[in-house]
Formats: C-alpha cells, sequence, structure tokens
C-alpha cells in the first residue's frame, strides 16, 4: 500500500502548486491535470521540531500537490511554507464522511489488536499504526464517538478557511466533476470522465486482496 522513498538531503524539484487539505483526496483527478507527482497517504513517523519550508521541501520535493492524510494534520504548516499554493478543499456532508470513516478506517482500527488472523495482522499491521497515529492526532484521542468526530471534522474546515485568503481556496463538494477544479487551477478540462473513486469500496478491496495473497500463498 506503500512505497519507500529516499528523499533525505534531496532539493525541491518541482514547486509545490496544490495542498488538498480535506476528505476525501483527489489524487488521481490531480494527476490526469499534470500535478505529478502528488504524494497521498505518506506514512510521517517520528517526533522533532515543528516542520519549515526547508524540511517539507526535503520530504516532498518531488511532490507538485499532497492531499489527504496525513497532511490534513500539517495544514497551518504547509500553508505557512507554501503560500502561493493553491488550497482544496474536498467537501461532504459530516454524516456521509462518519459513514464512509466507519466502514473503511474506523471500522479497522475498532478491531481490537490480536483480534484480526495473524496473517492480516502482519501485513496490515503498518497500516493500523499509520491510521491509528493519524486520527488519534486528528481527534486528540483513540475512543472517539460519532458526535466528537463530526465536531472535530467541522471545526477542522473552519480552521483551514481561516488561514487562507479566499481568492486561493476552493472549496470542492464531491461530485461536482471537471469544471469548478479546471477553473479554479486553470487547466483545461479533460475530454475523459471525472475520475470518481469509491473509497469504501477501494478500502474493502484492499483488505480482501490481503486474505487472497495470503491465501494463495498457503
Amino acid at each position: 500500500m506503500y512505497r519507500y522513498i529516499e528523499r533525505r538531503n534531496k532539493p525541491r524539484t518541482v514547486p509545490m502548486q496544490v495542498l488538498v487539505l480535506g476528505f476525501p483526496p483527489t489524487r488521481i483527478a490531480l494527476e490526469k491535470l499534470g500535478y505529478n507527482e502528488t504524494n497521498h497517504g505518506s506514512t510521517f513517523f517520528g517526533k522533532g521540531k515543528p516542520y519549515g519550508r526547508a524540511e517539507w521541501d526535503q520530504l516532498l520535493g518531488h511532490c507538485m500537490a499532497v492531499t489527504d492524510m496525513p497532511h490534513v494534520l500539517f495544514a497551518e504548516e504547509l500553508i505557512a511554507a507554501y503560500p502561493d499554493a493553491k488550497v482544496m478543499l474536498t467537501t461532504r456532508d459530516a454524516d456521509r464522511w462518519w459513514k464512509s470513516f466507519q466502514d473503511t478506517i474506523g471500522g479497522m482500527l475498532a478491531i481490537p489488536l490480536g483480534d484480526l488472523p495473524a496473517h492480516l495482522e502482519a501485513t496490515a499491521g503498518r497500516d493500523r499504526e499509520f491510521w491509528g497515529l493519524a486520527y488519534n492526532a486528528l481527534f486528540g484521542t483513540n475512543n472517539v464517538t460519532e458526535e466528537m468526530a463530526k465536531k472535530r471534522y467541522i471545526e477542522y474546515y473552519d480552521e483551514v478557511r481561516s488561514l487562507v485568503p479566499k481568492e486561493q481556496l476552493l472549496e470542492y463538494r464531491v461530485g461536482e466533476g471537471w469544471e469548478s477544479l479546471c477553473r479554479f487551477l486553470e487547466k483545461d478540462v479533460p475530454a475523459e470522465p471525472f475520475p470518481n473513486v469509491n473509497d469504501t469500496q477501494a478500502f474493502q478491496d484492499h483488505m480482501k486482496k490481503l486474505i487472497k495473497d495470503y491465501q494463495m500463498g498457503n
């Protein structure tokens, strides 16, 4: 699910142009518009001083855009590091977001450690560690309730709105298609349909593949 890229002491090679700081991500659409590479779901582990421009450039210097977790946890830092980047908030109703979360990451995190089959603990353990850390940072607890999560979801979007000049911010509602996105990014509208990726289905397919790969290997 993840791939390792060595970025120590590397310079920035492309400009950072788009920060997608909302749920769900739009990586595939951005890459079709030429924002290569778009960083999605990187694993940022460890503790230390807050990142500035130099540290973000070293980590993300090969990327023209970022989207999804864990970048949403660093909205203020990324906006400060790249003040000329355009910022997108991909929005949807809090109830729909909560259902999607419960059907994917929330459901996985709700399973106690040790209750997954041993082969899934071994292969999905890194995923669990990443998502557990990320959502603990977002919610401030591992024992999140629906009310708490929806409240934090709304607060987060208001926080990002307060950090970005209106002319640099697009609130993109899921299902709008290419037009508003391309107008904001000053890109031609592609002839192909907008890539509507079902996040829930993609996550569940990933888990099924882990099980299938294990079964085929035994």
